[in-house]
């Protein structure tokens, strides 16, 4: 059977309100006809991320993640046997996902796995968050209703800086179990060897500047080709930028505590959506 059933429907969006992400919220502004298919994207993130992050073997781990690319296989070949790859399933013919992005999500969780990631040249960090972010906006965008290639673009550029931003925020956290995402050319540049270098604030300057002008860039697309049917994406665009901002007020010499919006803030934050039009 090919049909998700109702406790599939469940299953993704169960994965999604236990992971108490701040995701969850830009899903929720879907319609409820497609919002099921979007909890089934984060779900495939999640299971993914999980394993690559999960205590074990780098064998362990890249066994799970090439069983996790034979159920790709399996479900594009129309064949899915499990709630996710179900509801993944009827989401790639109801909206023409596009295929390839299952897989290059697979590729960068394979790079964690292999890891840990350490000082990764700036084309090697940029294919890093090519995987593992802007394929999520990708895949997104047609359950959203925006397949055009300014949405396209406005994805890729949303991306690259959410997920520059979380390295930003998660930089101790990565160093504590030796992950270190920081580009090479900056720490050789500012000759820091670690985050308790007094130079790593050059570092993360460098890498804040790059998460700044894709903020800039996505909102220009915005407000060149309009945000129509973009929702989801713009709660996390201008909470991530909020959170952002935050961080570059406190300044880059200081890496904790690890910062987090309020709930308050984060509801002055979406009044910020009115501006999008």
């Amino acid at each position: 059977m090919t049909s998700p059933t109702h406790q599939d429907f469940n299953f993704v969006e169960q994965v999604v309100l236990k992971s108490k992400s701040s995701f969850a919220m830009g899903m929720k502004a879907l319609p409820s006809d497609r919002r099921g298919y979007l909890f089934a994207i984060y779900a495939y993130c999640r299971v993914l991320d999980d394993i690559a992050d999960e205590e074990g073997t780098t064998e362990g781990k890249l066994k799970a993640l090439a069983q996790w690319r034979h159920k790709v296989d399996q479900m594009l070949a129309g064949k899915p046997n499990c709630p996710i790859t179900r509801v993944l399933y009827e989401a790639v013919q109801k909206f023409n996902l596009p295929r390839g992005e299952f897989y290059k999500l697979i590729e960068g969780m394979t790079a964690d796995a292999k890891g840990p990631i350490q000082r990764p040249s700036w084309d090697e960090l940029y294919n890093y968050c090519r995987c593992v972010a802007v394929s999520v906006g990708l895949l997104s965008l047609p359950i959203f209703g925006r397949t055009d290639q300014a949405a396209q673009n406005f994805a890729i550029e949303l991306g690259y800086a959410l997920q520059l931003t979380n390295i930003l925020r998660d930089v101790v956290e990565d160093w504590q179990i030796n992950r270190l995402y920081l580009p090479t050319e900056s720490l050789e540049k500012h000759n820091a060897g670690s985050i308790s270098s007094p130079q790593i604030a050059q570092v993360l300057k460098d890498v804040a500047d790059r998460a700044e002008s894709h903020y800039c860039a996505a909102e220009r697309i915005l407000h060149d080709k309009g945000a129509k049917n973009l929702k989801p994406a713009l709660m996390m665009m201008v909470v991530y930028k909020k959170l952002f901002e935050k961080m570059k007020a406190r300044g880059w010499h200081q890496l904790e505590p690890r910062m987090r919006l309020s709930t308050f803030e984060k509801t002055l934050c979406l009044s910020k959506l009115l501006v999008f039009r």
